[in-house]
């Protein structure tokens, strides 16, 4: 059976979700590592620069740059 469509957005997303930016628990990556992250971002050919998503996960990245145990879809931080 093939993968459907769901189930490739969830494996994209990784483990990070959304509202984990409002649990007070989370952990941040320092300020200069976030912006390390999204300069790759803003030169990845998935990233959306009209909206700052990325086309395969879905995510604002201005905002998953900033979580320590999001992932780039794309492994490229």
């Amino acid at each position: 059976m093939s993968e459907t469509a769901w189930e490739r957005y969830k494996k994209n997303l990784g483990e990070t979700r959304p509202w984990d930016m409002l649990n007070p628990n989370t952990e941040y990556v320092n300020e200069a590592e976030a912006e390390k992250r999204y300069s790759i971002c803003k030169e990845c050919p998935f990233f959306i620069s009209l909206t700052g998503q990325c086309k395969r996960c879905g995510c604002i990245m201005k905002a998953k740059t900033k979580l320590e145990k999001a992932t780039c879809p794309e492994h490229k931080w």
